[in-house]
């Protein structure tokens, strides 16, 4: 089995066309909870850190989520392979 590479992604999720962003973006931070992703919340932002296949595999889970709910979104991600990170 060949060594996934560590990334680090920043996203953000905008709701659009709605009055209950709020409870949206409520249910994009349980997704990433549930992931077992070592992440960090701020004000603007989420930044997720694992194996690359695991970070694409929680995007697609949060636009099918979102998808299925449907909800309207914008959803806004930079990616780094050079993020000196330290999984925990």
């Amino acid at each position: 089995m060949e060594d996934q590479t560590i990334i680090s992604c920043q996203f953000s999720y905008y709701p659009l066309a709605t009055t209950g962003v709020n409870e949206e973006v409520k249910e994009v931070l349980k997704i990433i909870v549930a992931s077992d992703l070592q992440y960090e919340t701020g004000a603007m932002s989420t930044i997720v850190f694992g194996e690359s296949s695991k970070i694409f595999s929680l995007l697609e889970e949060i636009a099918s989520k979102m998808n299925r709910q449907g909800f309207k979104y914008a959803l806004s991600i930079s990616i780094s392979n050079l993020c000196n990170c330290h999984l925990i």
